[in-house]
């Protein structure tokens, strides 16, 4: 499992290399968060995050996580130290699928979402607790699956071939009419 501070380091780290993204503010990062621990039973076969979250007003919050950006306030969180090493290939590659799914999604619609009727963040406000448990999170991610992972369009074609050590693209014999 990784830390939340990791995940959330490498989210604000891809949503700033991209000119054409919107800072994320710390509410979306802590929707971002949320989003992508209820997928990734789904999608890794175990919780990506290892910190609790907390049912808070707006949803989801991992309080060390809101805590070391709420400086920003409703701003968007320019840099952070993102450690390549903190997550595995696949847990940045699933982090990726995350963002392209929800990239198009406003914060409001993120709170809706998280919102939902019987969902966790639901059950445990009507019991009045605070700690979201992590079995709950787990249940409620293999309901639907919620990550779009991303496809090639090619990934299904027929194609066939390979580079030869010049990069130059070698087909089978029977499909060469050079």
């Amino acid at each position: 499992m990784a830390r939340a501070c990791d995940v959330a380091a490498f989210i604000i780290d891809m949503i700033g290399r991209n000119p054409n993204e919107d800072l994320v503010t710390n509410l979306r990062l802590n929707k971002l968060l949320y989003f992508a621990q209820v997928g990734s039973k789904d999608i890794l076969g175990y919780l990506l995050i290892d910190d609790d979250f907390e049912a808070w007003p707006y949803g989801f919050v991992v309080p060390a996580v809101y805590n070391m950006y709420k400086r920003y306030g409703r701003n968007g969180i320019a840099t952070a130290d993102f450690d390549k090493a903190s997550l595995t290939r696949q847990e940045q590659l699933y982090l990726l699928d995350v963002l392209r799914t929800f990239k198009d999604d406003s914060i409001s619609a993120l709170v809706k979402k998280s919102h939902q009727v019987n969902g966790p963040w639901d059950i445990v406000t009507k019991k009045r607790e605070k700690i979201i448990p992590k079995e709950a999170m787990a249940v409620y991610c293999t309901k639907d699956p919620l990550i779009n992972a991303f496809k090639t369009k090619y990934k299904d074609s027929d194609f066939v071939g390979y580079r030869d050590a010049d990069g130059h693209l070698v087909l089978p014999k029977e499909l060469d009419n050079a």
